[in-house]
């Protein structure tokens, strides 16, 4: 993603990764200002912050992990979850819980 600035400071920045790394999130979290209630840190370093409450393509958009922390930065609770882990919670300011995703049949091994 290009570099753009951040109402943060580099001292705040929890994520081990760039803050400019691509994260996919959706329309209701960036333009309607619903509530973060999923982050998935999948497999391959991708982040995903998400709603809940769609899981519709069309509600799909990409922006930088800095934007999404800067929107809600109660997601840096969570720059130290592993990969192929999810952490969700009920609702905005509910404590987080964690677990390790199942993996996708694509991921598994053929016999």
């Amino acid at each position: 993603m290009d570099n753009h600035s951040h109402d943060f400071s580099d001292s705040e920045w929890p994520f081990a990764d760039a803050v400019n790394t691509t994260a996919f999130t959706t329309k209701r979290v960036v333009y309607d200002n619903y509530p973060v209630l999923l982050v998935t840190h999948d497999d391959d370093g991708g982040w995903q912050i998400l709603c809940a409450t769609t899981n519709a393509m069309e509600d799909c958009v990409i922006a930088c992990l800095g934007c999404a922390f800067q929107h809600n930065k109660s997601i840096g609770e969570l720059a130290d979850i592993p990969l192929g882990w999810q952490a969700w919670r009920e609702s905005e300011g509910a404590p987080w819980q964690r677990a390790q995703m199942e993996p996708d049949d694509d991921d598994e091994d053929e016999e």
